[in-house]
């Protein structure tokens, strides 16, 4: 049996990764309340029923009930809203000049975008690959698949992602601003 987490530690563990978890979750479900209410959902969970293997697996564990959660909110929903906004995000500020900082807004814009238009499963994937940084190994652990099912759904969800940016580009009536994917294949 599971030890039960003490009302401190579940503090802890929310200062620790409900921040990330939020961002994480916004940028699947796109809407900030709603991924607020997840996350804090989420913890219920945790509180309620930690995982059996103790501590070390909170933040895998609370990583996949977000996703989960994220995706069947969006599923019941089904209604287009605005990417959340970033500015809040310290990995995704920088302090380059004015004009590269334009650019930058512009192209992470149109990814935004080109993001909101796939469906979950996809955006889910390359959230988890770009945003949360996790290796192909991590995320097959996180969505208990095969590596080479993790691999070929990024494949998919990136090839989703390039025809997205490739039809607001040939959409667009103004001068198309090439976009260069390969600044982002890397995730």
């Amino acid at each position: 049996m599971t030890q039960p987490i003490t009302e401190s530690k579940l503090r802890e563990w929310m200062d620790k990764a409900g921040p990330r978890l939020i961002t994480f979750s916004a940028s699947i479900c796109r809407d900030r309340h709603v991924a607020e209410e997840i996350v804090q959902e989420a913890f219920v969970k945790l509180w309620q029923k930690p995982p059996e293997v103790g501590e070390v697996a909170y933040t895998s564990w609370l990583r996949r009930v977000v996703t989960n959660l994220s995706i069947n909110a969006l599923q019941r929903t089904k209604r287009t809203s605005p990417l959340p906004e970033y500015a809040t995000d310290k990995a995704l500020q920088t302090s380059q000049q004015p004009g590269a900082k334009s650019e930058m807004d512009e192209g992470l814009k149109r990814v935004q975008d080109a993001m909101g238009k796939l469906d979950e499963s996809k955006r889910a994937i390359l959230t988890l690959r770009a945003h949360e940084q996790l290796s192909y190994d991590e995320i097959a652990l996180h969505l208990g698949v095969p590596v080479g099912t993790v691999m070929s759904r990024l494949n998919r969800a990136r090839s989703a992602l390039m025809q997205e940016l490739k039809q607001a580009d040939s959409d667009s009536n103004d001068n198309p601003m090439v976009f260069d994917i390969r600044k982002y294949k890397r995730a």
